[in-house]
Formats: C-alpha cells, structure tokens, sequence
C-alpha cells in the first residue's frame, strides 16, 4: 500500500545488500551538499526554450495502464491494462489504431497491486530462424474465478503467475492457447506483486515477487528462502542451458491451502543459473532467489550499458526505496525500512 512521503523525506533511498551494510548505516541528520551536488550535475541550467510536456500518443487510450514494453526488432510497442488485456501499436505519434495482442481478462485478477503485472519479450524475439524468436513472458496475477470489480477484499488469493505465450511468425498477436506456465505462486493477498521483469545480457531472465501482502509484514517472507517465492528478485535460465544452469530442485510452497479445485503451488520449464548465489544440491531451498529483502518491488530494469540492474521497492509508510540489486544482496525488509527499523524484528 503506497503511501505519500512527507514533504521533507528524500524522495528515494539507496539501499545496498547486506554485506555492504554490517556496520551501522544511515544519515542521523542532513548532510551538507554543495553547488550542483558536489559538481556532480551540470553546472549550468538547459535552456527551457520550447520545451513543454506533450501527448505521446493523443489518438490513443488505455485503461488503467501498468506498463509499456518496446517489441524487439521493429517499430511496436506493447502496453499492458491491469485487468488483464495487452494491446500493441506502432511507435508514432501519429498512431491512430491500437491491435489486441494478448486478452487474459477472464482469468486475472485485478485490483490494488494485482492484474497484468509485467512483459518481457525473449533477447531472440523476431530474430529469424531462432526457436526463441515467437516467445515472450507474461506475469500476472492469475486466478480460476476473479473478482471484476474495485472492491474486491485485498485479502482475496490469486496466484503469482508467470506464464510464456508464442507469438506466430507474421502475427500481431500471441496465441492464447500456447500459454506455458512456469511459476504459480498461490498468495493470499491482493497487496505487493512485484511483476517486474528483465532479460540481463546473459539472457536471464530476472522475475520480482513482493512479500505476499497486507500490513505490517504479518506472513514474514522477506527474510526466507525455503518457503515460497515471495520477498525478493528472481533469476532464471528460461533456455534451459545445460552448460550454465541445472534443472529445478525444490518446488515452492503455499502459506496456506488454496480453495478447493485450485492447484498447489508449483514451477517448471526453467533452469537456474549455476552461479545464483543461493545454491543446494540437497533442494534445501529455492534457488531461483537472485537477492531478498524486499517488500513490494513493481518495478526492475536492467541497464544494458552498466550491466546493472535498478529496482524500485514500495515503502509501508515512510521510506520508497531506488535499489542497485546485486547478487546475494539482501535489502532487509521486513526489519528494515529504507533507513529506518521495519515492523519485524532482526532475524539471527
């Protein structure tokens, strides 16, 4: 639940995984900045001559948009509707017709954090002759019997779904009926989905998942690898590269039992990388986990130009959080929030 910051709180904080932060952390007071940040921004204003804030695309409309994704090789863009439905457009200001690309309304459910969470089309999309070249990956919230409606209970269950839809060669739209499910987390709650997703150079894909809801981190998952995939970003080998990656040797868990006729929690159809940080070979834990600590990261981005990856974590009611995700970093919540204690205690 997104809470506004009061008007002298910083408008982000930094927070580093926990191996950086083994000593006390923290401004106790403001520190002082001079001119131009220290002489770390440009000294001299950019003229604002002509400059104005514009309609992107004004001959189109979107219903309660979550995201916009470039389609990879060509001049389109994707953007997804909470309740459940993708449409795509050439990127032209001049754009007049939106095309359906891919309807999932009848089986996701929308409403607070939850719905049509994230796209991200696979490094090979469009490129010819390559078995990856139709896929891309879908995460949403999905559930048998959604509520459509804005009052849905936020403590209504659904599930964390990531799913791969194929998209035919010369088609504008992805085939419904290819959907391959490789993550269906049960979660009880409507409240932090996380959903944000990016392929890195090495053609991983990172999936980020919240702590499973509510207020005042009452279901604990921020801190554990060994339940379900909740509370932290994920990292996957969807090529299924035997060279760099092993096959899934723990399957996750549902905090509580789903309503009758619903599926357990379960994943298949990827591999993890060999060098995620968190690895055993016994299935002791879930080795999907990239980094952990977090409570409601909805959005990650992968800057190809660095090779590093930035997240944005929704604070409970003082703190919003801009993350550098490092491998193995743990960015402390429920204990932690931004640079102040959280609502848990410190785990040992």
């Amino acid at each position: 639940m997104r809470k506004l910051f009061p008007s002298s709180l910083a408008l982000g904080v930094l927070a580093l995984p926990m191996s950086t932060l083994a000593q006390p952390y923290g401004l106790t007071q403001r520190q002082v900045a001079g001119a131009f940040l220290n002489n770390r921004l440009p000294s001299a204003e950019a003229s604002t001559t002509g400059w104005s804030a514009v309609d992107a695309f004004p001959l189109l409309s979107f219903d309660n948009p979550t995201f916009i994704v470039a389609q990879p090789r060509s001049n389109r863009l994707c953007v997804g509707s909470q309740q459940g439905v993708v449409h795509t457009f050439v990127n032209s200001a001049s754009a007049a017709t939106k095309t359906l690309f891919l309807d999932l309304s009848d089986v996701t459910q929308g409403a607070y954090d939850s719905g049509m969470m994230g796209l991200a089309f696979h490094p090979e999309f469009g490129l010819a002759g390559s078995p990856n070249r139709g896929y891309v990956y879908v995460s949403y919230s999905y559930s048998p019997s959604p509520i459509h409606n804005a009052g849905a209970p936020s403590n209504t269950p659904s599930y964390n779904r990531l799913s791969r839809f194929t998209v035919p060669d010369g088609s504008l739209q992805a085939d419904r009926n290819t959907e391959y499910v490789l993550i269906n987390q049960y979660d009880r709650h409507l409240w932090h989905n996380g959903g944000g997703m990016c392929f890195d150079a090495d053609g991983f894909l990172y999936l980020t998942n919240g702590d499973e809801g509510d207020y005042g981190n009452p279901y604990n998952q921020g801190q554990r690898i060994d339940g379900g995939l909740f509370g932290g970003v994920l990292r996957i080998d969807v090529d299924r590269d035997a060279s760099r990656s092993h096959p899934i040797r723990r399957q996750p868990t549902s905090g509580a039992t789903p309503p009758t006729g619903w599926p357990v929690s379960y994943t298949q159809g990827y591999y993890i990388p060999n060098d995620n940080p968190w690895l055993e070979s016994g299935g002791t834990v879930l080795e999907e986990y990239y980094a952990i600590g977090l409570r409601s990261p909805h959005r990650i981005t992968f800057d190809a130009s660095t090779n590093r990856l930035w997240l944005g974590d929704v604070g409970q009611s003082t703190r919003e959080e801009l993350n550098l995700i490092e491998k193995g970093g743990n960015y402390q919540w429920g204990f932690r929030e931004g640079t102040i204690s959280g609502p848990s205690a410190k785990p040992a």
